[in-house]
């Protein structure tokens, strides 16, 4: 055996070595709860997701020790409400249906639409890219909104095939309509129709191609030639020198550009940038910072800077540079690169949702609709439109009265793996909050019908796809235990906890002393929109007017004139004015404040020391802390039913040492 063979050997019996020592520690049992057993694997994935990294050893180990605790409490919940057949009822296996519905749904359309899209907007986004187009325009003549588009087809492949003979795409780009795109960013054309195939096109081209065939959009077809394709970053730092031009003659622009030179030369010759900046640039605001214009990515400058500035390496200078500004001397001073895919990833996921992710959703959803035969009733969809109140909302409760129990169940639509019946499309739009102002007229009872075969299309075939996910089936299930936990904990906890006055005051007496009302202040205030008014109403106070009567008569906060503007008790914490109010004294009123967008005049009627609240004041409070108490009483007492009546078993031996290792 050579040696390269028996190193190669001795690594990968290493490595089986390692996986299997840590399948054995994994499936150590550190815990028995009646017939279950907590293996350390099942503990560490447990943790990993409840837990955040960081934390110095010592309170890692002691969290550690109480999630396993909390671990073994979960499953002796999970176990009564399994003796309780909580899993059987059919309120509970409805809710628990419709949660393993929603997360497949969104843990697949996640996987299969979502994150790849975000990968490959990251990836293209490493680089920039620059085209010229020509657009052919659907024919004026077309037969209906979209056209009838055969002809600006012909005309577009024309175009191709004219480029490909040899023709100036410069010309025809001025005979049609057409120019630069400038540079593209991948992602920024997602959220209009035909955006993807445009990109997708933009990508697969090398510089100098052509596209082979046209792209389609809402208004005609693109023709495209790649003219650039380069590294991208995602940010650069310059600084500048502008010399404006003062006039419009050519002696004026000439100035400017022969002082531009001398400024570019005396660079060249070695005087500091940042010193000419300051002395020479007509941009008062960078000149200050030695002409620095901060970091700025692609498109924020006018175009002839951008142009010039990205071009640049970090050192090097430009210029001079022409813009609507005048003359500019560049120097490229920072480059900031494309940031980890990690770091970006929810940024272009949210950008992705928010654009591109409707359109690709409806293609997807498209081709379900293929793919599961999907097959509308348009009769039955007639039928429920004649029997239902064209004149009311979905959200009025009679609106499908006149349907009788088997008319509801006559299918609007068909797939391979389903049937819409009327009674599941219309409770389906009935969740819809956006379907609660529509009426029943035939375009909406239309909409509704097509979104419900969206929904219950992708919640089928995400369904289908459980399996091909590991990681989703577990979170179901954690799910579905967690849904048993929180019926079983309503049953044995909350619905034990009294919360009567009977029950409550008995407390509240015995904890008086943790219910009591802070320093307050009684205040008045006159509320005006203008400072005018409010130095007038000010002056007049002043000069002894009656502060009720002028708060009745004046102030515009509303359902205060009729209190007299009187505010109440508060405590310093309430607002800045209650605040202010504080360092008053009794019978002082204030200078006009400016406050939530007028302006306020208050005056301190009393101010009220600390003192105990009476049982109704505390009510809320003693009442909260009175279930919190018996709630864990009667929690713990049940847990403590539970161990003896199932078994607990912790090996802590074992749990510490694995603890220890890992």
């Amino acid at each position: 055996m050579s040696i390269e063979r028996s190193l190669a050997a001795l690594i990968l019996a290493t490595v089986i070595s390692g996986c299997a020592a840590n399948m054995s520690v994994d499936n150590k049992v550190i815990a028995v709860v009646g017939d279950r057993n907590i293996t350390y694997g099942q503990f560490k994935q447990q943790y990993s997701q409840n837990y955040f990294p960081g934390v110095d050893s010592n309170q890692s180990a002691e969290n550690k020790e109480k999630f396993l605790n909390l671990l073994v409490d979960y499953n002796l919940k999970l176990l009564d409400a399994q003796k309780m057949h909580l899993q059987d009822d059919p309120a509970i296996k409805a809710e628990t249906e419709g949660y393993k519905q929603q997360l497949a749904v969104s843990y697949v359309m996640e996987n299969e639409i979502t994150l790849p899209m975000v990968r490959k907007i990251y990836d293209r986004n490493k680089y920039e890219v620059r085209a010229m187009q020509v657009f052919i325009r659907f024919p004026a003549d077309s037969a209906h909104p979209a056209g009838d588009t055969l002809k600006g087809y012909k005309q577009a492949m024309e175009v191709i095939n004219a480029l490909k003979a040899g023709a100036s795409f410069d010309s025809l780009a001025k005979a049609y309509r057409g120019g630069d795109t400038y540079y593209i960013t991948a992602g920024s054309f997602l959220k209009f129709a035909g955006g993807e195939e445009f990109e997708d096109m933009l990508y697969s081209l090398n510089p100098g191609e052509i596209s082979p065939t046209p792209i389609r959009t809402p208004y005609g077809y693109l023709v495209l030639k790649l003219t650039e394709k380069r590294p991208r970053v995602e940010s650069i730092r310059a600084s500048h020198i502008l010399v404006p031009v003062d006039g419009k003659t050519p002696d004026d622009t000439l100035k400017a550009y022969d002082k531009a030179l001398a400024i570019l030369d005396s660079i060249k010759q070695g005087v500091d940038f940042a010193k000419l900046a300051k002395d020479n640039s007509s941009d008062k605001y960078s000149a200050e910072k030695g002409g620095d214009l901060g970091f700025f990515s692609r498109g924020m400058m006018v175009r002839p800077f951008d142009e010039a500035a990205f071009s640049l390496q970090v050192g090097q200078v430009a210029g001079p540079v022409r813009s609507q500004f005048g003359y500019h001397i560049i120097k490229l001073t920072d480059i900031k690169p494309i940031s980890p895919y990690d770091s970006l990833k929810e940024q272009i996921r949210k950008e992705y949702l928010d654009g591109g992710y409707k359109i690709d959703l409806a293609k997807f959803v498209d081709g379900l609709k293929r793919d599961l035969n999907l097959k509308r009733d348009d009769e039955t969809i007639k039928f429920l439109y004649g029997k239902v109140d064209s004149t009311k909302q979905f959200s009025d409760t009679d609106f499908d009265s006149l349907l009788t129990p088997a008319e509801r169940q006559r299918p609007l639509f068909t797939f391979t793996n389903g049937v819409g019946t009327i009674d599941t499309v219309i409770s389906i739009a009935g969740s819809d909050e956006s379907f609660k102002p529509r009426l029943m007229n035939w375009i909406d009872i239309s909409t509704m019908v097509d979104n419900a075969a969206k929904q219950m299309l992708i919640t089928s075939y995400s369904l289908g796809r459980i399996n091909a996910y590991a990681g989703l089936d577990s979170l179901i299930k954690q799910y579905s235990d967690g849904i048993l936990i929180y019926h079983v904990e309503q049953k044995e906890v909350w619905e034990k906890v009294a919360t009567t006055d009977s029950a409550l005051k008995p407390y509240y007496f015995d904890h008086v002393d943790k219910y009591y009302w802070p320093k307050r202040i009684d205040l008045s205030e006159i509320h005006v929109f203008t400072d005018s008014l409010a130095t007038l109403l000010h002056d007049s106070l002043n000069n002894g007017v009656d502060f009720d009567s002028l708060a009745s008569r004046y102030t515009k906060r509303a359902g205060m004139a009729e209190k007299h503007g009187h505010w109440g008790l508060f405590a310093d914490s309430a607002n800045a004015l209650v605040s202010d109010a504080m360092k008053m004294k009794e019978g002082e009123f204030s200078e006009p404040i400016r406050f939530e967008g007028g302006f306020s005049i208050i005056k301190v009627n009393k101010f009220v020391p600390s003192q105990p609240k009476t049982f109704e004041e505390a009510r809320a409070e003693v009442s909260s802390d009175f279930q919190d108490v018996q709630s864990k009483k009667i929690q713990n007492d049940w847990l403590e039913r539970l161990k003896r009546e199932f078994g607990v078993s912790i090996d802590d031996k074992t749990f510490h040492e694995l603890l220890a290792q890992n």
